[in-house]
């Protein structure tokens, strides 16, 4: 007879990693070997799920949507003690690593090894790797604007073509990098032909025809002088001038940032820390319920001092400021919760 994990709805709270027991989920009742209560199978086994659907998802919250790779890899791990073979996990990991390091194909070759097991072997492996796709296929694209945007900030500021061709190489990779997940689409689509890896397919396919021809159609500066890319040859982009030049006055901040090498590569930490965002997010309740007492407190001065016209202006004044304050942390709060949950919905 077949038999599944589950948890105890009595004792699942101590140590859940090493209460974890397995039941049989056609048997009528059982008993939780560590407290001895009996138990359903079924509900046993559905919180068992559902403890790990949450563990899953705060890793992926703290991944996705803080941005924090070092404490999500941790969080995955801490799921792994629990079901070593969890899919989600071991691929979660690897997009941990995605996040703390230059993207490499070598972690897609690493997530295949992982996946010999389970892929194609029924709809729920199958779109448990299709997610995990359309999650690197999210990495790659925030990593690609990082890049971007140092090429816009820094692009009269290069002092050599090498420096250039460095930035050029990281974004040819991501396309690469692109056309293999575009590989890996297709053949799943050839197995199990569902609209929504259709719809994926087709969004990576854009997305590549979208930057090789921005790749090769700006134009770059480095010192004055404008360079294109000519032709991508394996792991080589070769530069040639354009004929643009543009009049590039050196001053200050601008002079140091190419006088310095260290300021001229790409950090490893591509990505931006959403973490201080969410803590923001968090103190501002506290913060406003702060406000809102220390308004009611002005309030409840000027009813006292109604009569006292100095007393009663100074309260006024205090409880108009600190209702604004709550105010405008509440707005605040409304603005940061919406970015972070766009950033959410990207993913799922």
């Amino acid at each position: 007879m077949a038999t599944k994990n589950a948890l105890c709805p009595y004792c699942q709270s101590y140590h859940s990693n090493k209460r974890v027991f397995p039941v049989s989920a056609e048997a009528a009742i059982a008993y939780c070997p560590y407290c001895m209560k009996q138990i359903s199978p079924k509900k046993a086994i559905d919180l068992y799920n559902k403890t790990l659907d949450t563990m899953l998802e705060k890793a992926d919250n703290t991944l996705f949507v803080a941005c924090d790779p070092t404490l999500a890899y941790r969080q995955y791990a801490d799921v792994l003690e629990v079901e070593k073979t969890n899919s989600r996990a071991l691929l979660g990991r690897i997009l941990c690593l995605i996040y703390t390091s230059k993207v490499r194909h070598a972690y897609l070759v690493e997530a295949n090894t992982l996946l010999e097991s389970i892929q194609h072997k029924g709809v729920d492996e199958v779109n448990t790797y299709v997610g995990f796709l359309k999650k690197i296929n999210f990495a790659l694209d925030e990593y690609n604007s990082a890049l971007n945007k140092k090429l816009s900030n820094h692009r009269n500021f290069f002092y050599d073509e090498d420096c250039l061709k460095l930035y050029l190489t990281h974004l040819t990779e991501i396309i690469k990098f692109k056309k293999c997940i575009l590989n890996k689409l297709k053949e799943i689509r050839e197995d199990y032909l569902t609209q929504r890896n259709d719809k994926l397919l087709n969004l990576v396919s854009h997305d590549i025809d979208e930057k090789e021809a921005k790749l090769r159609g700006v134009n770059y500066l480095v010192n004055g002088n404008g360079y294109k890319v000519t032709k991508i040859v394996g792991d080589k982009v070769y530069i040639d001038l354009s004929g643009d030049k543009t009049d590039v006055r050196l001053k200050g901040r601008q002079y140091s940032l190419i006088a310095s090498k260290h300021k001229r590569l790409i950090k490893d930490l591509a990505f931006k820390d959403y973490t201080p965002l969410i803590r923001l997010k968090k103190l501002s309740v506290f913060f406003i319920i702060v406000f809102l007492l220390i308004t009611a407190g002005f309030g409840t001065l000027a009813v006292i001092y109604m009569h006292n016209e100095p007393y009663l202006v100074s309260s006024l004044v205090g409880a108009i400021i600190f209702a604004f304050l709550a105010l405008f942390l509440g707005v605040l709060r409304i603005v940061w919760s919406s970015f972070l949950k766009k950033r959410k919905l990207r993913i799922d």
